[in-house]
C-alpha cells in the first residue's frame, strides 16, 4: 500500500524521536463535539506525561505546542469521519481523517502506530458520488455528506433536457435536445417514453463522462432494475462508473440511505478481505510465508518481500508490527492490515516472499 500523502510519509519515515501518536474515535454529530475534544485533552496529557518522564523539553516542546493549538479547531472536533489519527514530532505534525472505527490510543517512543492508515477501505478510492436513476430524473448525492447536490450544468430532470417532454402524456412533438422531431399527433406511451429515454441517457453519459475526464469524478449508481439495467446495458463499462448499487434510494431518509451505503461499502470491505487471504493461503501452500518478526526483519532489508499483511483483531497495536509495517512503506512494498474479530487462523504478521 502506497500512501499519497508526501508530507505524511516524509513524517513516519523521519529519525527525529520522539516519535508521538494519538489515535481518537470521533462522533460527528455537533452535540458530540466536546465529548471529542475532551477525549483528546485527554490523551493529549498522557502524552505529555510520558514526554515529560522520559525525554529532555528541548526535543518535544515543539510538538507539544503544536498538538495543544489542535483545542482550538473547532472544525476538526466536528469532523465527519470516524476517526483522527494525529501524528508529531518536534519538526512536523499530520492529521489523518479516517472512514473505520478505532480504539482510542496514544503512543510516545521510537516509531508511530500506522495499522489504522494501511485498511483497505482506507486507501481504495471511494467513489464521489452517488446517482439515482428513476423513470423521468436522476438524483446526486454526495458520497460523504449523502446530502443531495447539484453538478453545475447538469440536468437532473428529462423535462429540463427538453422542454417539451412529459412523463406522463401520451402527446408529444417538437424539438429534442436541439434535434426536430419527425413524429406528431397521439402516439404510444411506452414507446415515445422509450425514445426519449434513450436520448436522454445518451446526454446523461456524455456529460458524466466529461466530469470525469474534467475532475476525475465516478459515481456509484442505483436505481430500480427497470430502470438502472437499462442504463447498464449500454453504458455499463463506462470509466465513471465506481459501482453499482441495486435498488431506488430517492426516497430514503438521510439514515436510510447512511445504512445503506454503509452495508455497500462493507460488502466491498469483505471482499477485499477474502482476496487478500486467497493471496496468503496461495502463497503458504507454495511456502512463501513467513511469520517470524526477526526473519521478517531481515528479509525486508533484504528487499525479498512481495508483501507484508497483518491480521489483527482491532485491540492492539504492536510496536514491533508497526516498525515493520513502516519499513515496508520505506522499501516500497505492498503492506495490509486486516481487521479480522474472532478470527485468530492467520498469524498476525505474515510476509509472502517473492
Amino acid at each position: 500500500m502506497k500512501l499519497k500523502n508526501d508530507n505524511l510519509m516524509k513524517l513516519l519515515t523521519s529519525d527525529l524521536e520522539p516519535k508521538i501518536s494519538i489515535i481518537l474515535p470521533i462522533h460527528p454529530e455537533t452535540p458530540q463535539a466536546e465529548t471529542n475534544l475532551l477525549a483528546y485533552k485527554n490523551l493529549l496529557k498522557d502524552v505529555k506525561k510520558d514526554l515529560e518522564l522520559n525525554y529532555p523539553r528541548r526535543e518535544w516542546n515543539n510538538a507539544a505546542k503544536n498538538l495543544e493549538s489542535l483545542i482550538l479547531d473547532r472544525n476538526l472536533w466536528n469532523s465527519a469521519k470516524k476517526a483522527l489519527l494525529i501524528f508529531a514530532n518536534n519538526e512536523q505534525m499530520e492529521i489523518c481523517k479516517m472512514e473505520h472505527t478505532v480504539l482510542a490510543k496514544e503512543h510516545v517512543g521510537n516509531t508511530f502506530l500506522i495499522q489504522d492508515l494501511l485498511l483497505p477501505e482506507e486507501n481504495i478510492k471511494r467513489p464521489d458520488y452517488l446517482l439515482n436513476i428513476s423513470r423521468d430524473r436522476i438524483h446526486v448525492f454526495d458520497i460523504n455528506s449523502l446530502k443531495e447536490v447539484e453538478l453545475e450544468g447538469l440536468h437532473t430532470r428529462f423535462s429540463d433536457y427538453y422542454s417539451d417532454f412529459d412523463a406522463n402524456s401520451n402527446l408529444n412533438s417538437g424539438s429534442y435536445g436541439g434535434m426536430t422531431a419527425n413524429y406528431h399527433g397521439h402516439r404510444a406511451k411506452s414507446e415515445e417514453q422509450q425514445k426519449d429515454q434513450k436520448i436522454y441517457y445518451q446526454y446523461l453519459d456524455n456529460e458524466l463522462a466529461k466530469l470525469h475526464r474534467a475532475h476525475g469524478y465516478t459515481f456509484v449508481l442505483a436505481g430500480l432494475p427497470e430502470t438502472l439495467d437499462v442504463y447498464l446495458n449500454t453504458y455499463e463499462h463506462s470509466p465513471y462508473i465506481g459501482g453499482i448499487m441495486r435498488g431506488s434510494i430517492s426516497n430514503l431518509s438521510h439514515a436510510e440511505l447512511s445504512e445503506r451505503v454503509n452495508d455497500y461499502f462493507a460488502f466491498e470491505r469483505v471482499a477485499e478481505v477474502e482476496q487478500v487471504k486467497n493471496d496468503v493461503q496461495a502463497a503458504d501452500r507454495k511456502n512463501r510465508v513467513i511469520n517470524d518478526l526477526s526473519i521478517i526483519n531481515t528479509a525486508l532489508n533484504n528487499r525479498d518481500v512481495k508483501s507484508l499483511v497483518s491480521f489483527n483483531d482491532g485491540s492492539s497495536y504492536s510496536v514491533e508490527h508497526n516498525k515493520l509495517l513502516i519499513k515496508s512503506l520505506i522499501n516500497k512494498i505492498n503492506c495490509r492490515v486486516l481487521y479480522t474479530p474472532g478470527d485468530n487462523s492467520y498469524p498476525s504478521m505474515n510476509a509472502i516472499l517473492y
